[in-house]
């Protein structure tokens, strides 16, 4: 009986080792989950949000922190150059309540860069919004765990890789359009964009007034703008947008005209239909069919309009 109390006992300190034994470990990432953010002057009276996430049983807060400094040191007091801003830490009840991740934010306007006291980056009395301003910032967090013996350890945890931001006010590269197709009610845009864009804008002016525009990722494919009128000739203009939301210079400006009865060739193209010449229609049942259907099609637009 002695031997099995004595066994129980060597598994339930086993046990308790291991739980408290456990290191813990820290992650700070983007919400895409990259260990680098971009932010510029269109951010400046908003937040961005990153994610922090805590393995193992921490025993205190979690602290976070911004500098300027090179590396993170084991808290924002320690930091030895430059600058830097504290954030809100979390609770280890929050940590445990919330599985060990959550969201979180910072001010972009209260950036360390911006700092009054510190002339660090830019110089004392640099705002948010000013321009030739970039930096790049560390997101730094740390923590400690419980020891092998269930003691809160003295040895502070920081994250392995803290997470970049980089303040950046310089607008990428004026974009170049390459191609406009013409579609029913709407213009498709082939738009050549700088590496350094992450989204294009393609605008259609009338008389130099701005009639439609679109926005989306470069690595959509064409712009399809819309909302326009056929046979009427648009000036088109397209701008590339970088990470920190920095909008290029227009590209030169091209020209486009939508058309009925195009727009119904073209989505027959992107369908998968063949292209022109013997080819396309080949005389035979799938040409006459295509033939047939352009007739019809065009027959009950002429009957609506």
């Amino acid at each position: 009986m002695r031997n099995l109390l004595f066994s129980a006992a060597v598994l339930l300190s086993s046990a308790a080792f291991g739980q408290f034994g456990t290191q813990v470990q820290i992650t700070v990432q983007s919400p895409t989950n990259t260990d680098n953010v971009s932010v510029g002057p269109s951010q400046c009276g908003a937040t961005s949000s990153f994610i922090w996430r805590v393995a193992g049983t921490p025993c205190t807060e979690l602290s976070l922190w911004i500098t300027t400094d090179t590396d993170c040191r084991e808290s924002a007091s320690a930091q030895t150059a430059g600058s830097f801003r504290t954030l809100t830490s979390i609770p280890v009840s929050t940590i445990t309540t919330s599985g060990g991740s959550a969201t979180a934010t910072f001010q972009v306007s209260n950036l360390p860069i911006f700092s009054t006291t510190t002339p660090t980056d830019g110089g004392a009395g640099v705002s948010c919004g000013d321009p030739g301003l970039e930096s790049t910032m560390r997101l730094c967090a740390a923590t400690k765990g419980y020891d092998a013996l269930g003691s809160c350890s003295s040895t502070v945890t920081k994250a392995a890789t803290p997470l970049e931001i980089t303040y950046d006010t310089k607008s990428p590269d004026a974009p170049s359009i390459k191609d406009v197709s013409s579609l029913d009610k709407a213009l498709k845009v082939t738009v050549d964009a700088p590496e350094d864009a992450l989204q294009v804008k393609v605008v259609a002016l009338l008389e130099g007034v701005v009639v439609s525009e679109e926005q989306q990722g470069v690595d959509v494919g064409a712009v399809r703008v819309e909302k326009l009128q056929n046979d009427v000739t648009y000036q088109l203009e397209a701008y590339a947008i970088d990470a920190a939301g920095n909008q290029s210079l227009a590209s030169a400006a091209s020209e486009g005209t939508p058309t009925r009865t195009f727009g119904f060739y073209e989505r027959y193209r992107e369908a998968g239909g063949e292209e022109t010449g013997c080819g396309a229609t080949g005389g035979g049942f799938a040409g006459g069919g295509m033939l047939a259907a352009l007739g019809f099609w065009l027959f009950s637009r002429r009957n609506r309009s």
